[in-house]
């Protein structure tokens, strides 16, 4: 898979009418950002392998928002809070929104927020892209969905079992009960991401029924 380099950031900071400068600058805080040692699955990793797959759409339109919004969607990440998008989308505004088109800032506001799934989203094909893309773990193989149910429960450490469990049962009964992709290039997903979901069900209920 092609790695992120910050030459790529900083050409789309530049077109968006940043200056390679303060784009530097800014690269630099995300990795930080990305870094922390509690992010196990939300971390550069996950940046990387979903600006792959926006490689892999072939989506020319709103490309430079597209990019802005995967690199920021989860910048802020704190596994117990559940504002994450809302207060990454003013990370956002308050680092790169300024110093960018302002339509173009409003656009990456607008992806960013439809990544959370608190949010009625307008239906617009830009905002279906990204969430597929965010998503598109679920509709892995199932040695890499393996590993990021792994990674997942290691970001809730602090949650006792039961409790995880209980949380992770009623997100995933959420996603199995819909049609999780909508974009022409996931949906061949699709069967796939709800054979994994049912697969960590089953888990998950498993390992209830031995705690009782």
């Amino acid at each position: 898979m092609k790695c992120v380099t910050i030459n790529r950031f900083i050409s789309t900071c530049v077109r968006a009418g940043a200056n390679a400068v303060q784009a530097e600058a800014i690269f630099n805080e995300l990795c930080s950002w990305y870094g922390e040692p509690h992010r196990y699955y939300h971390n550069l990793k996950h940046i990387d392998k979903m600006l792959a797959r926006l490689d892999d759409s072939g989506r020319e339109e709103e490309r430079d928002a597209l990019e802005l919004a995967i690199w920021f969607h989860d910048c802020v990440y704190e596994p117990l809070n559940n504002d994450n998008e809302a207060r990454s989308a003013e990370r956002f505004q308050w680092y790169l929104g300024p110093l960018v088109d302002q339509s173009l800032a409003e656009t990456v506001h607008r992806l960013i927020m439809a990544t959370d799934p608190k949010q009625s989203r307008s239906g617009a094909s830009d905002e279906g892209l990204l969430v597929d893309i965010d998503l598109s773990i679920l509709g892995s193989s199932p040695d890499e969905y393996a590993e990021y149910r792994t990674a997942i429960r290691k970001e809730y450490a602090v949650v006792p079992d039961v409790d995880f469990n209980a949380g992770r049962i009623r997100i995933l009964k959420q996603l199995q009960s819909r049609q999780i992709y909508t974009t022409p290039g996931f949906t061949a997903l699709e069967n796939t991401a709800h054979a994994n979901i049912q697969g960590e069900l089953v888990l998950l209920e498993k390992a209830n029924a031995s705690m009782r």
